[in-house]
């Protein structure tokens, strides 16, 4: 006979096997095994989060790093509920993730036993599978059964369109005996990936040919080097306008970068301007007149894909669906040129360049306000540094600018402001160069216990824009004309970010006024530690600023902007 425990072992060790990185553990007493089988595999490697919210959110921003699944450790009970925004997060920006969970054995589920719940299948509704290990492995049968459950959890994890795996593991006390060496035959499961390929005379490829006009649309994506060459490469097609903002991370080669600033929702665009094609990947966009704009089209066709199987219909226009690594589509691309501007392509840049002039000529000379922030920020943070976008009006104030050469993360799959602090600080624990987090001051709040963290990283600076609560219900038509919005909508507060910054041992510096934004952006740049900087602005950030700035794109567009 085996060791009831040897699982517990085996699973740390499967898990290192499959070359997993990052651990991060949630402190508790009925996950002691666990964390002591991942100490032994893992060392340093293993951090510590009491925060379970906060925990899963920086196990998150670790594997958006790595693009491989970091492991959450947790007791029982409502530690494991306190994972679900994380996991719901990762599930729908296609994370990988790998939360293990202890729990009571199944005869004391539902019989007043301390720190129990239900915890089978707890994350059903976003999670890509959830398995529950034996309770005891002793037997060779039920070993074999663990190994074969670990690893497929890993290669479901990381297979199709990656995202988070339940593993619960129920123990039976006593949680503190020693735990049995590695299995001597011990199963590592590899899977071999293949790459499909498009046929020549596929449908796709046929209508790629016969189209006078291609327009690309990116979702948000993370970085990466191959994806973005191959769409360069057909980016020199003469037909071709590619819709890319700062989280695809293709912003600096797209025809339009800034669609939110570019379009024009209150005009039936010419027939010049309608493409042929349109083929849509990645994850969600987020300007919506890019959405109004497609969702308006008519007789276009629409081409989507993805790894996955299931049908994502955004634009509401899908004819056809792919599925398939969105690179290997694309390489297999036929590039089309001539020395005859394209009437399509031709349209779509005179408009950037257009859009590009009257942004110019309202924000030269605004006065202090949200939009001359973000303003300052896109222009004076470091060409090729990585952000990480808080959510609501911090990530759309951002698209209104050129970002350069930014690298840009954002939790963009579920867009809640509750674990913005913590995924940076997880994003920021596994690079060497400096992550700038800029975030509004209700996201710095909730998520505050990002802070509290033994290895908060050194290399992340944040921005935090205090508008005195949410900016962004300020800036929608609706809220802000009923009576109900000041006292429970706009989310007014009196915390002294000083205090709390200082609380948790992190510098802090203010800014509040126009003349004060360019240094002490520069003093955050060239600082060698982490840093608060906060960004303090009147009025809940002079939103009519921001208004007035759309109503002046959206009665010149058409007007021939000159270069004065």
């Amino acid at each position: 006979m085996g060791h009831k425990l040897q699982h517990i072992t085996d699973l740390a060790e499967i898990l290192f096997a499959q070359n997993v990185e990052d651990v991060v553990v949630s402190p508790g007493s009925r996950n002691a095994p666990l964390i002591r089988a991942f100490y032994d595999r893992f060392g340093a490697r293993c951090k510590s989060l009491v925060d379970e919210r906060s925990a899963g959110y920086f196990a998150l921003g670790q594997s958006l790093a790595t693009k491989k699944p970091a492991v959450l450790i947790s007791t029982s009970g409502t530690a494991v509920l306190n994972y679900a925004p994380a996991i719901a997060e990762a599930f729908y920006q296609k994370v990988p993730l790998l939360v293990i969970t202890a729990d009571r054995p199944a005869e004391w589920i539902g019989q007043q036993d301390n720190q129990a719940i239900n915890q089978q299948a707890i994350y059903k509704n976003y999670i890509k599978a959830s398995y529950s290990l034996p309770v005891d492995t002793s037997g060779r049968e039920d070993l074999w059964l663990a190994h074969r459950l670990i690893n497929e959890a890993f290669h479901t994890a990381v297979s199709a369109s990656p995202g988070p795996v339940h593993i619960n593991v129920p123990l039976r006390e006593p949680l503190y005996e020693n735990l049995p060496a590695v299995s001597t035959n011990i199963s590592v499961i590899h899977k071999q990936k293949t790459v499909n390929t498009l046929s020549e005379n596929s449908l796709l490829h046929e209508t790629w040919k016969r189209a006078k006009s291609i327009m690309i649309v990116c979702g948000q994506l993370p970085p990466d080097k191959n994806l973005k060459e191959a769409i360069k490469n057909l980016s020199a097609d003469s037909r071709l306008v590619l819709v890319a903002e700062p989280v695809s991370n293709f912003h600096e080669i797209a025809t339009i970068a800034n669609p939110e600033v570019t379009l024009n929702s209150k005009i039936n665009y010419p027939e010049e301007a309608i493409p042929d094609l349109i083929i849509y990947f990645g994850g969600q966009v987020i300007s919506k007149k890019i959405k109004l704009f497609l969702r308006g089209l008519q007789h276009s066709k629409f081409w989507f894909i993805s790894p996955e199987e299931q049908i994502i219909d955004t634009f509401q226009n899908i004819n056809s669906f792919i599925q398939a690594e969105p690179i290997s589509v694309l390489n297999g691309l036929s590039v089309e040129t001539t020395d005859t501007k394209n009437s399509f392509r031709n349209f779509w840049e005179k408009e950037v360049q257009n859009a590009v002039k009257l942004k110019a000529n309202y924000t030269g000379n605004i006065s202090y306000s949200d939009l001359l922030v973000f303003k300052t920020l896109s222009q004076d943070l470091p060409n090729d540094a990585i952000v990480f976008a808080g959510n609501s009006s911090v990530v759309r104030y951002l698209l209104y600018f050129d970002q350069k050469q930014r690298k840009y993360y954002s939790n963009r799959g579920v867009s809640g402001i509750d674990g913005c602090l913590s995924s940076a600080a997880g994003l920021a624990s596994k690079l060497n160069e400096p992550v700038f987090a800029i975030v509004g001051d209700s996201s710095f709040v909730y998520d505050s216990n990002a802070l509290w963290n033994r290895d908060f990283p050194e290399n992340l600076k944040i921005i935090l824009i205090n508008n005195d609560g949410g900016g962004i219900f300020h800036l929608l038509k609706g809220p802000s004309e009923h009576e109900a919005f000041h006292p429970l909508v706009n989310a007014h507060h009196a915390v002294d970010f000083k205090k709390l910054t200082e609380a948790f041992g992190l510098d802090y510096q203010l800014c509040t006024s126009k003349s004060g934004l360019k240094p002490s952006i520069e003093k955050l740049v060239l600082g060698k530690q982490n840093e608060v900087l906060e960004i303090r602005t009147f009025n809940n950030g002079e939103p009519q600023i921001t208004k007035d700035f759309f109503n002046y794109l959206n009665t010149n567009y058409g007007t021939e902007m000159d270069d004065t």
